[in-house]
């Protein structure tokens, strides 16, 4: 993910981190920043800069006494839209009136498996979400992960109750 910050000072600020590895890369006026660790840095003047936090949680460059907000912080209700799979799973499978109508994983077997699905599903919402700007686009992604998350759950448990039977 890619982020570009106009600065008084510094001017054209990019930042890069690596969704699978969290690798950051910063440019500074077009000029890359010497990397001196795996979150501090030096550029051609020799200034010092540090990242703190990350694309989820919201980056947040120091540099000269100066904290600059490269990505914004997590928002609540992008916690709370993500964290809807996984308690949909939970709640679900463990009530057996619902459980009744359609069986998803849970309980004692399919708790751990469900809980592993909601749990990516967390992951996997909450970076989505972190790449859109519209709250209604957002509230329309999370109910397709949460229905996606659903439909996983449902055809495992399928899977596990014909093993079992």
């Amino acid at each position: 993910m890619e982020t570009v910050v106009m600065h008084p000072s510094y001017g054209k600020i990019t930042y890069t981190e690596s969704f699978w590895t969290g690798k950051k890369s910063l440019f500074i006026a077009d000029k890359e920043a010497l990397k001196l660790s795996r979150k501090s840095f030096r550029t051609e003047d020799g200034a010092y800069m540090e990242v703190k936090g990350n694309f989820m949680t919201g980056a947040v460059l120091h540099a000269g006494g100066e904290a600059i907000r490269l990505t914004p912080a997590v928002k609540w209700y992008e916690i709370v839209l993500s964290v809807l799979p996984f308690l949909l799973v939970m709640v679900w499978g463990n009530t057996p009136a619902l459980f009744a109508i359609v069986p998803i994983v849970g309980g004692a077997i399919g708790g751990a498996i469900g809980g592993a699905i909601g749990g990516i599903f967390f992951v996997v919402n909450l970076y989505s979400l972190r790449a859109v700007h519209k709250v209604w686009l957002k509230v329309v992604i999370s109910v397709g992960m949460l229905a996606l998350c659903f439909v996983i759950c449902f055809l495992v448990a399928v899977l596990i109750l014909q093993i079992s039977a």
